[in-house]
């Protein structure tokens, strides 16, 4: 295996070469509009993904995305949509994977030039974000807050970058610049018309300090937030609650309450293998959920376990643990401080479909495998391998014949 700090990494196509600087620019996609930031996510690292696996005659790979294509163009041709979005989702994330090895083909010095590329892009998409809402929106922007709803989803993209972004910020001893980015991210976040995207903020200062402490703290912080929706529906089951009066919160909350009540109910139903793809929507309205009946409609659950225990069962819902393992893995040889950052750009990633989002759309997975792809691009290739160097230093003498 060749290093990241190698200076002509297997001699590099144009194509790998470039693939870092683009990987690096995606957040500005989000300014024009987040379907376009998850679009070139997923295509930058599937079909950069699998540039990188044909270089490196990586068959199992290989064969694993002309199955997912094969699949895909299959199901295209009955019909089913959310089947294909989830094949080529499933696609676009193995492509992120392999990504994940372009270190071993580019040189520090371009790796470094892409960790200064995503800095930029990554602490300008903020700054943009606000000053459109100013300009654009301020008829919509309700009060105490600096943007509107409009612009939540956005939003959700720059609290996940706020990690890796300020952690670069410090590696290179930009403190008062990272202090002033994380000082005016806690200004977006609370001043969001988005209670989610202030919780995301929370949480990815929280997760950054107790996962520099403990990683296994980090990733407690992420199955919390997680399973939240999960604990609060069996709780509400148990206590035999009938008037959601009683509990004092927003009409936003109580509707989620109330879906994930069905989403509950759904599971209950069918525990092992759930209702099917994307069935939430149209069963969930035909529950009688009694007093506690909201009348919300064709919903998505608005919480990522929910979703998977009703229309996956708990087969699903190893699937989705067996990912998080994936996401959460301490890889060898790496320091504290980038699996800490990867930790709290996590959490921040998983907020929003923990919480709101449609787990199955492209944007929930590529807010998710976005951050994740960077922080082991930039923030831990991009460190100091000082555990190598030690080793090279304690390397012991051969014997001559």
């Amino acid at each position: 295996m060749i290093s990241s700090s190698d200076s002509g990494a297997r001699d590099p196509d144009p194509l790998i070469r470039v693939l870092p600087f683009i990987l690096a620019a995606i957040p500005l996609f989000a300014v024009y509009l987040a379907g376009a930031f998850a679009t070139a996510t997923l295509a930058v690292a599937g079909l950069g993904g699998l540039w990188i696996a044909w270089r490196e005659r990586n068959v199992p790979i290989l064969a694993a995305l002309a199955c997912a294509a094969g699949l895909a163009g299959l199901l295209a041709i009955q019909g089913s949509d959310k089947e294909v979005e989830a094949i080529l989702f499933a696609a676009a994330s193995i492509g992120a994977v392999v990504c994940r090895r372009l270190p071993r083909w580019v040189s520090r010095r371009d790796l470094d030039r892409a960790a200064t590329v995503f800095m930029a892009s990554a602490t300008a998409l903020p700054v943009l974000l606000v000053a459109q809402a100013q300009f654009l929106y301020a008829d919509s922007i309700p009060p105490f807050c600096i943007t509107p709803d409009a612009l939540a989803k956005p939003t959700f993209i720059a609290m996940a970058l706020v990690a890796p972004a300020m952690a670069l910020l410090w590696q290179r001893r930009h403190w008062g610049a990272a202090l002033a980015f994380l000082v005016f991210m806690a200004i977006l976040a609370f001043g969001s018309s988005s209670s989610t995207a202030t919780l995301a903020y929370t949480l990815t200062l929280l997760t950054l300090v107790l996962a520099w402490v403990r990683p296994g703290l980090g990733v407690a912080v992420i199955v919390a937030v997680l399973c939240a929706p999960l604990v609060i529906s069996l709780a509400i089951q148990v206590s035999n609650l009938t008037d959601w009066t009683v509990i004092d919160l927003r009409s936003s909350w109580l509707i989620r309450l109330e879906l994930w009540q069905r989403a509950l109910v759904l599971f209950e139903q069918a525990p092992l293998f759930g209702h099917g793809l994307d069935s939430f929507a149209d069963l969930a309205p035909l529950i009688d959920l009694g007093p506690l009946d909201l009348g919300t409609g064709r919903y998505h659950p608005h919480a990522a376990v929910m979703q998977v225990l009703a229309e996956g069962g708990l087969v699903a819902l190893v699937a989705l643990a067996l990912l998080l393992r994936l996401l959460t893995d301490r890889p060898a040889f790496s320091a504290r401080w980038p699996v800490a950052v990867r930790l709290a750009a996590l959490a921040a990633a998983v907020t929003p479909p923990a919480i709101g989002i449609n787990i199955w759309s492209d944007f929930t997975v590529a807010l998710v495998v976005y951050p994740w792809l960077i922080c082991a691009l930039f923030v831990a290739a991009t460190e100091p391998d000082t555990r190598r160097q030690g080793s090279e230093r304690r390397k012991p003498c051969t014997r001559e014949a």
